[in-house]
């Protein structure tokens, strides 16, 4: 059984074409959008789209936050039986279905257990922020012997998917900070790929502010970090040179 989550909050202006997307693929079972603390019309452009029947619709009325819909989400893949889950935001934008079949496959076929997107698969111009975001992401990678093989890639930026057996070895609570999910996934030896690549011309995410911008900068750097702290063994802070790296960690 294959399943895609889609964490969304408030995407009434993208989820339909998220759909599209997922509805291309040669194969899917079901479909589990997470709504959380949506106000939008979000919940009826799911309902209405052909994929209606394949569904599994989490609904919960305060926002959870960046990735907790992500755990949620794969707790109740985990419950239906799936054996692959494809994690899918819910406000992405161009065209990438062809990224999402490239990533079923290496876990459908491959004895993959985390298949991954690279994001950045040629050097462009980077801004300060993504520079201090890539470092950290760098130096988590290098950290778990991973940067060889897939770079700068992580689960906190662009599709991916997991396998079952991914799940059933570190659990689903570890999802909701995504390099946490990382480190262990190589801690316990699992096969770790970046199965599909997309650069930001090819697909983006809605654009919501330099706000906004700053705080996913600041979750990824923190989340990195206490990546980092968990892999060394130390108490996990999300402190780097005296600064705490919070973002949304730290609420809305």
């Amino acid at each position: 059984m294959i399943a895609a989550v889609i964490p969304a909050c408030n995407e009434e202006a993208g989820i339909v074409h998220v759909l599209d997307n997922l509805a291309h693929l040669f194969t899917l079972d079901v479909v589990i959008p997470v709504l959380n603390g949506c106000t939008d019309c979000t919940r009826q452009m799911v309902l209405n789209h052909p994929l209606a029947s394949r569904l599994a619709l989490i609904e919960y009325p305060l926002p959870l936050g960046i990735d907790v819909p992500r755990s949620w989400g794969a707790d109740c893949a985990l419950k239906l039986g799936a054996d692959q889950i494809l994690f899918v935001d819910g406000d992405l934008q161009g065209e990438f279905s062809a990224c999402l079949q490239d990533l079923l496959c290496a876990v459908a076929y491959k004895d993959c257990d985390l298949a991954l997107t690279n994001c950045y698969p040629y050097i462009g111009y980077r801004s300060e922020t993504a520079k201090a975001v890539l470092f950290y992401r760098e130096q988590l990678n290098r950290k778990l012997g991973l940067f060889s093989s897939i770079g700068l890639a992580t689960p906190s930026h662009g599709p991916h998917c997991l396998s079952r057996r991914l799940l059933e070895t570190i659990g689903t609570d570890c999802l909701s900070i995504p390099p946490l999910m990382l480190a262990k996934a190589a801690e316990a030896g699992l096969k770790i790929v970046v199965a599909a690549r997309l650069s930001n011309e090819q697909w983006s995410s809605q654009q919501r502010g330099d706000v906004h911008n700053q705080k996913i900068a600041d979750t990824i750097i923190g989340d990195c970090i206490a990546a980092r702290q968990y892999i060394c063994h130390q108490p996990i802070t999300r402190e780097e040179n005296g600064v705490q790296y919070l973002g949304y960690r730290n609420g809305p």
